[in-house]
């Protein structure tokens, strides 16, 4: 079943489940679903089957009803970031050819000079816009009388959405992602992590990212509530804690950041999270020591580590237990159903071998069929395995690992995080694993600059724990005793915090152009 089917599945047997929350905003699966079908009917009646809606709003009831209508309306949705700069916004809505857009109060201002754009669509939802554009909004939709008396049915092959991540040329590229790639993924999550009726599932992360995907499809294909946390309590990690306590949030998915956050400068390690059952992390390696400190006070919560890149969704998970704390990176797990990782050699042969370092390769139901109109990029970074006497079509994913005697995986790194430094090779993921280990380091990102003389010099940036206060000479000393002397940093750099990506990534672009 798709996703949206599963919605509507749920909502006949859990009509009177609570589906979303936000704010003191409430709603059962019942209304959600009327909802949903009426401006499914009034959406479908106005633009083509498969036609683009860009939504360029920010977390609300409305925003996930409209994900589930275009869905539902066999139409392809595209949710923008509408914190990010109007440039890449205005990038964004041309490059997906949207046929409507969606706008909210906080999101339908500074489009002046943006005509041109706008005028190509063919339906605007939301606030009026002081432009000659048509426009309607939901509730004009929701009472419309469309003439059409059934809703197309979208193949699974056909675009369910689409994801715009950062891209090597400066413009973000999107990734697309069909009914089955989502459908493969959420039958997969809601199952293995047994949602149900009852679970109050955190959305942390922003919905242009992909981790929402499960906090918002899983739990409607079981019953469970989707809770939204608004964008300014994300930024606050006491904020996010009440919201956590008081929400009595069963399941909770963020990324490590995010987490390391909320134990240094929350009341978390005093209070704790009681309501937890789960915790899923993603998108950035969490080093144990950060990740020992938050697993201590969260007693009972089991905790997993899931690996995939957005253009594949998850494809690996990893029950971190106490035990698995002494590796110095934590193992990725297992591949989930229905996937297929291989680890290929410099020449593409598959590795079977243990303990030997190879590529990941990703082949499955949930890998995106390529990026919107960039037929280069997606021929690069894809390739066709031969095993066992048959062809796999693979996504290369740029990162490396290998595998152990049980048959885990073990995370090593990115391609673009091995570097060359004094004519050693470097993983700067192994440099920040031992600094993360010093007492009075709360938070560090190690980055690499070109040097005619050394080919590479490291840098790190490193935020201090709570009341600690450190000094650049002693972080050397103390860094000189741990590390080979070709790993240890050039400099450091102390500061309050580190940047974040609107995902909530560090931003570890930025802190490579910061100048020494």
């Amino acid at each position: 079943m798709l996703i949206h089917e599963l919605f509507l599945q749920t909502a006949q047997h859990f009509p009177h489940a609570e589906a979303i929350s936000f704010g003191d905003v409430s709603l059962t699966y019942e209304q959600c679903a009327r909802q949903v079908q009426r401006l499914a009917y009034g959406l479908a009646e106005r633009l083509p089957q498969g036609a683009r809606v860009a939504i360029n709003t920010h977390k609300s009831p409305n925003t996930i009803l409209m994900m589930l209508v275009c869905l539902y309306a066999g139409l392809t949705y595209i949710p923008i970031d509408a914190s990010s700069p109007m440039a890449r916004r205005r990038f964004i809505l041309q490059d997906c050819e949207a046929n409507a857009l969606m706008v909210d109060s906080r999101t339908a201002i500074d489009w002046e000079g943006e005509q041109q754009t706008i005028a190509s669509l063919q339906l605007v939802i939301g606030p009026h816009f002081s432009t000659s554009t048509p426009c309607i909004t939901l509730q004009e939709l929701a009472a419309s009388q469309p003439g059409i008396k059934s809703l197309p049915v979208p193949d699974e092959h056909q675009l369910a959405y689409i994801l715009y991540t950062s891209g090597s040329t400066g413009n973000p590229k999107g990734v697309m992602i069909t009914h089955r790639n989502s459908a493969a993924f959420v039958q997969w999550g809601s199952t293995y992590f047994d949602l149900h009726p009852g679970d109050r599932v955190a959305v942390h992360a922003p919905l242009h990212f992909d981790l929402p995907i499960f906090d918002i499809y899983a739990s409607f294909a079981r019953g469970a509530t989707v809770c939204l946390i608004d964008e300014k309590t994300v930024l606050f990690p006491q904020a996010l804690l009440r919201f956590l306590q008081e929400k009595r949030i069963t399941v909770l998915y963020a990324v490590p950041s995010a987490l390391t956050a909320l134990v240094n400068h929350s009341l978390l390690l005093r209070e704790g999270i009681p309501s937890l059952r789960l915790l899923l992390y993603a998108g950035e390696e969490f080093h144990p020591t950060p990740l020992a400190r938050l697993m201590n006070v969260l007693q009972g919560t089991r905790v997993f580590n899931l690996y995939g890149p957005i253009e594949t969704n998850v494809v690996t998970a990893f029950e971190v237990g106490v035990e698995a704390l002494q590796y110095q990176h934590i193992p990725i797990g297992h591949p989930i159903f229905n996937t297929h990782i291989f680890l290929v050699d410099a020449v593409g042969n598959v590795i079977e071998d243990v303990d030997r370092e190879g590529e990941i390769l990703v082949s499955g139901a949930s890998v995106t069929p390529g990026y919107l109109h960039q037929p280069d990029l997606t021929s690069a970074s894809q390739k066709l395995i031969q095993y066992k006497r048959q062809s796999w079509p693979c996504y290369c994913t740029g990162d490396f690992a290998k595998w152990d005697e049980q048959g885990i995986l073990h995370f090593l790194g990115r391609r673009d995080a091995l570097i060359k430094t004094r004519g050693f090779r470097v993983d700067l993921g192994d440099v920040e694993s031992t600094l993360i280990t010093h007492s009075d380091i709360a938070e560090v990102c190690v980055v690499a600059r070109p040097h005619p003389a050394y080919t590479n010099l490291l840098y790190a940036f490193v935020v201090p724990q709570q009341g600690k206060d450190l000094v650049e000479s002693a972080l050397l000393a103390w860094s000189r005793e741990k590390l080979p002397s070709y790993m240890v940093p050039f400099q450091f750099t102390i500061r309050e915090q580190l940047p974040k990506t609107s995902t909530g990534k560090i931003a570890r672009r930025q802190l490579v152009n910061v100048q020494p």
